[in-house]
């Protein structure tokens, strides 16, 4: 295993980096990355420049999720506090995963919620995503170590795959397979779920090719949660686990067992101490990655921007600037409730805005 020094960060953030979004091209721009925080701010930075451009400040929580509009010709960019949020490909609908462990499909021309799922995670839902190709599919993980595939049409549940093994390893007495983090290929074709026992399970659903679902547990790869994932190309994935643990792992397409070690693994060392969120993209011929956690402090945040499939990985330097900030006052917002026994409580707060403004829009409410 190598381990990777870094040589620059991104700086700017006052708190751990809670998560990123990617956009090649944009209303602002191409190449442009969105990173929420525990400091109740979202910076969007310019990857060629390598500096923030943008700084939405005044935010009453911290960012959990965001996401840039699917449609460059979209001037909106989605933030959530609570749990993570997607959009479909056509930016149509936006799916929120909450605490009661329900899925929330809203419809975005008309800002109501379109559908709520039927059936719910016996826990916390951790995360929701559509599934490319597929025009109503929309995949959650939760807390109880299930992956369900939802037909959000109906708001009704397809399929449930249960994440403990079937001979459970040492590692899952003590560490149950908890959903922290999905992610699907470009193509549709596998949703790969990260484990809270240090795996990662690949799922493939039944297709005109092949009649039968294909699963894949890929071992070894880690030693502690693992909290990320990001496809770098449809049969390639990238993972990356709490402790600062890169896994790159290919061929899934070909495996003809259940079980794939890690073509490569790699360590960061450095000023992150821990990862909260992987993303990579290409640029220029080169495949990236933007790493985001805490850093060597509790309090602090760390953010970096790497090139790497040499053995090693080399980290450009981003010094922050204030940019153009924007006000998040006065901008519309989506509400999520769920409901419990004795009352109703506000988890989610989806603050849906237009990075263009330079003002507050004081006709929204």
């Amino acid at each position: 295993m190598t381990n990777i020094e870094p040589l620059h960060e991104l700086k700017g953030h006052k708190g751990p980096v809670l998560t990123l979004d990617y956009s090649r091209i944009s209303c602002i721009g191409e190449h442009v990355l969105a990173s929420g925080s525990e400091d109740n701010t979202c910076r969007i930075w310019d990857l060629r420049s390598n500096k923030a451009i943008k700084g939405i400040n005044n935010l009453n929580e911290p960012v959990t999720s965001v996401k840039f509009a699917k449609k460059a010709n979209l001037p909106l960019l989605y933030l959530s506090s609570g749990n993570k949020i997607d959009l479909n490909e056509s930016n149509k609908f936006l799916a929120t995963a909450d605490d009661e462990g329900c899925v929330n499909i809203i419809d975005l021309s008309s800002d109501k919620i379109y559908k709520k799922t039927t059936k719910k995670h016996q826990t916390i839902c951790m995360t929701a995503k559509f599934r490319p190709k597929k025009s109503w599919d929309v995949w959650s993980g939760g807390m109880d170590s299930k992956v369900y595939e939802w037909d959000f049409s109906r708001g009704s549940v397809t399929n449930i795959y249960d994440m403990n093994a079937e001979e459970p390893s040492a590692a899952q007495m003590f560490n149950p397979p908890f959903v922290y983090s999905l992610a699907i290929s470009t193509d549709g074709k596998w949703i790969a779920s990260s484990l809270g026992d240090s795996t990662i399970q690949l799922i493939s659903p039944p297709s005109k090719k092949s009649k039968t679902t294909k699963k894949v547990r890929l071992m070894n790869g880690h030693n502690s949660m693992v909290n990320c994932l990001s496809f770098i190309e449809p049969n390639k994935l990238l993972s990356g686990a709490a402790n600062g643990k890169l896994a790159v792992w290919s061929d899934f397409d070909n495996s003809t067992t259940s079980t794939i070690d890690p073509a490569q693994s790699f360590q960061l060392k450095g000023n992150i101490h821990r990862f909260n969120w992987l993303e990579t993209y290409e640029m220029d011929e080169k495949v990236y990655i933007a790493a985001a956690g805490v850093g060597l402090t509790p309090e602090s945040g760390a953010l970096f921007i790497g090139n790497k499939w040499d053995n090693y990985l080399s980290l450009l330097q981003a010094e922050y600037t204030e940019g153009e900030a924007l006000d998040a006052l006065g901008l519309k917002r989506y509400c999520c409730r769920r409901m419990v026994l004795t009352h109703v409580d506000l988890i989610e707060k989806l603050l849906h805005y237009n990075p263009l403004e330079r003002t507050r829009d004081r006709g929204r409410s």
